[in-house]
């Protein structure tokens, strides 16, 4: 069963007299324990369906489904309650808390959603030292490192056990280590805790944790790859050859421990 489904997605914004599809009549599905890149140029519509994923959007047609609940049948508050208790983000500016710590950023996910316990807030502690941050639980974010803040905004977007993981550009702003670090932890604990998790990159390097790569143009889905030598070589810049052996799988070498920078 797919945790997330998109059936024949289109959204249609209106501009100067006209219409501009975004989103035009795109489907796929993302099954529990899948970590999926969603690439393309700018403007392919990408980050327009990243959100109508999360339920921030609504489609002109089509549906999106989580849990094979459609998101557009519910009503703004059933929404909203929704979108706390399954579905996680993490975004290019990981918006922690300026004044609160690391623990107490990850913990606010669990104010939120009316679930913060004694058992979540020993989960929240145990997902931020397997992020390799033990040492800076009570550090501030502007006592952190990019990475270590990205890291904390992963922690904060799996504290609640959601059924989606939603990421937009999570690596933008970091260098190159650190954005192989971040996305290499993501895409572990997608595997290890069988969540669907779908991030949009304009990297291709980042790609080579994915287990599915959605490629965008002009709205539409104009390609999927699968095979682990298609995924190894788009990420590499590679054309792939049927000679090609297939490596380990990504989330393979993501479960090594993650250097604290």
């Amino acid at each position: 069963m797919s945790t997330l489904e998109a059936r024949a997605v289109t959204k249609i914004y209106h501009a100067n007299g006209a219409d501009v599809r975004a989103v035009d009549t795109v489907t796929f599905h993302v099954a529990a324990g899948e970590f999926v890149a969603l690439v393309g140029p700018s403007g392919s519509g990408k980050t327009t369906m990243l959100a109508l994923l999360a339920g921030l959007l609504q489609p002109d047609t089509g549906e999106v489904l989580v849990r094979e609940q459609s998101l557009g049948t519910m009503r703004k508050a059933d929404l909203t309650a929704f979108r706390l208790n399954h579905i996680g983000f993490t975004f290019q500016a990981n918006n922690l808390v300026p004044y609160l710590t690391v623990r107490e950023n990850v913990e606010l996910m669990l104010r939120l959603n009316g679930t913060r316990n004694q058992q979540s807030r020993a989960r929240a502690t145990e997902l931020l030292v397997r992020l390799g941050l033990d040492g800076r639980l009570d550090n501030l974010p502007s006592q952190l490192s990019g990475g270590q803040q990205q890291r904390v905004a992963i922690a904060r977007a799996l504290v609640h056990e959601p059924d989606i993981v939603l990421a937009d550009e999570p690596t933008a702003s970091l260098d190159t280590e650190r954005a192989y670090q971040v996305v290499a932890t993501m895409a572990g604990l997608i595997h290890e805790q069988g969540r669907a998790g779908i991030m949009v990159s304009h990297d291709p390097r980042m790609c080579i944790y994915a287990d599915r790569i959605f490629q965008m143009e002009d709205g539409r889905l104009v390609r999927v790859l699968s095979a682990r030598a298609e995924i190894e070589a788009f990420a590499h810049g590679l054309r792939p050859t049927p000679q090609q052996d297939a490596p380990a799988k990504p989330h393979e070498r993501s479960m090594e421990p993650v250097p604290t920078p």
